[in-house]
């Protein structure tokens, strides 16, 4: 284990500078990074109800300074995401209605988007050719 001595050095040497730079940009990055992680899950769990209602749409609103997804069944609101401490009829009270994304609408942006980056990358079921973009096949 000859690292160790080497590695040991380093650790007493940049120790201090390594913590004053994490408490500077480390940490508030993942503060930051642990939020929006937080309101993919919360959307997520939005669309995932949407599936399941009839008719069901998501619209995104903020509420607070954050953002909130709240889950419509023929236009009327079921549900929010994270919850709100206020009444969801109170929260749409000016929200604009079109915006609401079906699930399936969203499903199907996801598809298109996953197919994009697949071909991309080069792994869908084949490159696309110039001849294949210029057709639309």
């Amino acid at each position: 284990m000859s690292w160790i001595g080497p590695a040991a050095k380093k650790a007493v040497k940049y120790g201090p500078q390594a913590k004053i730079a994490w408490d500077k940009a480390g940490r508030p990055a993942a503060e930051i990074a642990a939020k929006k992680a937080q309101t993919q899950l919360q959307r997520r769990k939005a669309f995932a109800k949407a599936a399941t209602v009839v008719e069901g749409s998501v619209i995104r609103l903020i509420h607070a300074g954050e953002p909130v997804h709240v889950v419509l069944a023929h236009g009327e609101p079921v549900e929010a995401y994270p919850p709100v401490d206020v009444e969801l009829p109170v929260l749409l009270k000016d929200a604009d209605l079109t915006a609401a994304v079906t699930s399936e609408d969203h499903e199907a942006r996801r598809v298109k988007a996953r197919v994009a980056r697949a071909r991309s990358r080069g792994r869908g079921r084949g490159r696309l050719t110039s001849s294949d973009e210029a057709t639309g096949d």
